[in-house]
Formats: C-alpha cells, sequence, structure tokens
C-alpha cells in the first residue's frame, strides 16, 4: 500500500509499504480521510519523535480485515478511532489526568514502523485494546469528513471542562483556526459570551458565522473589559501573557497550543501568585467525554463541516503539511481525502 512516511525534520515521502495485517483482537481500516492535526505538523517540523513514522490520527475508514475474537465489528463498518486509550488503575488515572498515562501514551493505531496514528496511508491497524474501547462507529448520514472531528472535538471540550465555563461566563478564545472555531462553539454550548481574537480578519468573519458574540483584533484585547476565562488557540508564546492580562483578578486562563515540551514563554508570575489567576495546561483527549464528542459531532451540535476549506489525497501529502502549516485567510482544516470517502 501507498503511505506518506516521515523521514526526518520536514521530510516526508510517498513509499510503498506492507498493507497491515490484523492479530488477534485487531482490526484493519482502509483509510477514507484523516484531518491534519498541529501536533503532528509540530513533529514533522521538529524531528521529534524520530522517523520513521507514518503520522495521522483523526481518521475515518470502513473495516476492511478483522483479526481471530472480533465479534462486534465486519468488514464494510464505518469507524473512527481514538488512539489513545488510558489504564484506568494507575494514580494519574484515578486524578482523571489520563493524558499522562503510560499506557496512555502508547500509540495504538499504526501503518507501519513505530505506532504513530497511521491516518497517512492507504491502511492502517487498530490494536486490540484500541478495538475494545476506542473504535467508535460511524452512523448513516454522516460524512467520513466530519467523523475526522470526533477526537479533535474531544480535546477540545476537555479544555472547556477544565476552563469551568457556565452560563454567563465571559470568554476570550485567542486565535480562530480550526481549534479556535471548535472551542468557541463549545464555550458557546457551555453558556459563555464569547470574544475572538485574530489578525485575519477572515478567520475572524467565520467565528461570527459559528457564533462568536464579539471579534477583535490581539492589537485591541488591552482595551477590551477583563474576562473570567481566556482559552488560548495560538502557539504565539507571546499570546499567553496577552491572555494573563486579559483575565480579571481570580481568573483562568487555558493553554491548548502549547503542546512541546522545552517551549518557553516570559509571564508575569505576579498575576499568578498576588492576583491569583490560575494558568491551566489542558491536552489531547479524555475517555470520559468520547460518547459527548461523538454526539456533538454526529448531531451537528458542533458545525465542522464549514471549518474544512481544503482537500488533498495521498499523493499530495506535502502541499496539505504546508497549506496546514501556514494559516492564511482562506485555509482552516486541511483533510487528506482518499478514494471512496463518503
Amino acid at each position: 500500500m501507498k503511505a506518506a512516511v516521515y523521514r526526518g525534520p520536514n521530510r516526508v515521502y510517498i513509499e510503498e509499504v506492507p498493507l497491515p495485517e490484523p492479530g488477534p483482537g485487531e482490526v484493519v481500516l482502509q483509510v477514507q480521510a484523516c484531518g491534519v492535526c498541529g501536533t503532528d505538523l509540530k513533529k514533522i517540523a521538529h524531528g521529534d519523535p524520530p522517523p520513521p513514522r507514518i503520522f495521522g490520527h483523526e481518521v475515518a475508514g470502513r473495516v476492511s480485515a478483522v483479526g481471530a475474537g472480533v465479534r462486534d465489528w465486519k468488514p464494510g463498518d464505518r469507524a473512527l478511532f481514538f488512539h489513545h486509550i488510558p489504564c484506568r488503575n494507575c494514580d494519574l488515572c484515578r486524578a482523571k489526568a489520563y493524558a499522562q498515562c503510560p499506557q496512555y501514551l502508547r500509540v495504538g493505531t499504526t501503518a507501519g514502523f513505530e505506532p504513530a496514528g497511521g491516518g497517512f496511508a492507504e491502511y492502517v491497524k487498530v490494536s486490540d485494546w484500541i478495538v475494545r474501547e476506542g473504535l467508535v462507529r460511524i452512523p448513516e448520514g454522516v460524512s467520513d469528513e466530519e467523523a475526522t472531528f470526533v477526537e479533535p472535538v474531544n480535546t477540545c471540550l476537555k479544555g472547556i471542562r477544565k476552563a469551568g465555563i457556565r452560563p454567563g461566563s465571559t470568554v476570550l478564545i485567542l486565535g480562530s483556526g480550526p481549534v479556535g472555531l471548535i472551542l468557541l462553539q463549545l464555550a458557546k454550548l457551555a453558556g459563555g459570551s464569547v470574544t475572538v481574537a485574530d489578525p485575519i480578519a477572515e478567520r475572524l468573519a467565520t467565528a461570527k458565522k459559528l457564533g462568536a458574540d464579539d471579534t477583535v483584533h490581539p492589537s485591541t484585547i488591552s482595551g477590551q473589559p477583563a474576562v473570567d476565562v481566556a482559552l488560548v488557540a495560538a502557539a504565539a508564546p507571546q499570546a499567553i501573557q496577552t491572555a494573563l492580562d486579559a483575565v480579571r483578578p481570580a481568573g483562568r486562563v487555558v493553554l491548548f497550543a502549547q503542546t512541546r515540551v522545552g517551549e518557553m514563554a516570559p509571564v508575569d508570575v505576579g498575576q499568578i501568585g498576588k492576583l491569583e489567576k490560575e494558568l491551566i495546561g489542558s491536552y489531547s483527549a479524555s475517555i470520559d467525554l468520547q460518547a459527548e464528542a461523538a454526539d456533538l459531532v454526529f448531531s451537528r451540535k458542533i458545525q465542522v463541516a464549514p471549518l474544512i476549506t481544503h482537500r488533498f489525497p495521498l499523493a499530495r501529502i506535502n502541499e496539505a503539511i504546508a497549506v496546514a502549516s501556514a494559516p492564511s485567510a482562506k485555509s482552516l482544516k486541511v483533510i487528506v481525502q482518499f478514494n471512496g470517502a463518503k
């Protein structure tokens, strides 16, 4: 089969690799669509983790083969997956810090080499523990492209819950890329009054269409009223201090785009200490939110189709990466689409 193989920083090549075969309890999916995620872009750009790998984890596909003992799935079934599942038994899981659980950190899907998602390939193998708890059936009437959003919506929903947004909360979202626009919709569902900040006017126009109460250029945030919560969906280090400045005393800032250990940013720690502003991280998905995230997408309570601006075949994976890596007025979510996608 064909796959996009990561061979080093900014080096991804279409190669022929062996077709995966399912072992006991495993399933192989024929990939129909795979979203290009910012975390994969960072790994490709910075050479971390080491190659070779086949990335891509926002996957929707069809079951093509099942291993011994698999009874709930058959060839032709449509499915998406959560590629991480926690053990639920360790101290971290008991504290609901699932994304830090050693078992969770084991990637459970692969198209070859060290497991890394595998969605940038024609077929991907789903390990037995993911089949048991992380494989989700896609209902009729939901497109493959829409289904690829279930995992990222889960990650955003986790951030919203950590932010403690409730009816009447005032919320600032820094960044109106795909993640910022999902956070916007979830914050509105939670009852928040939401302002979105972004330097790209066209993205702010999309935010307005999706329910933003107000939109601003980041340079004008200092002149706005203080908010209860700020969500940082922009990777720029200076966005963190901007968010801290924007929240009221005892307000809360949630970092969503800061996913590489070692990244540094100067912040006014006096605001955290004396003014009791909280600075919180939120990373990856929560197994507790799987069903809710799927329902939000499948019911279209969260609109994801308007976020898709670009579709590329696997053969043009490097164009897909380039577009997704360079935010612009015309680009939001990039999807790698395979033949037969619904």
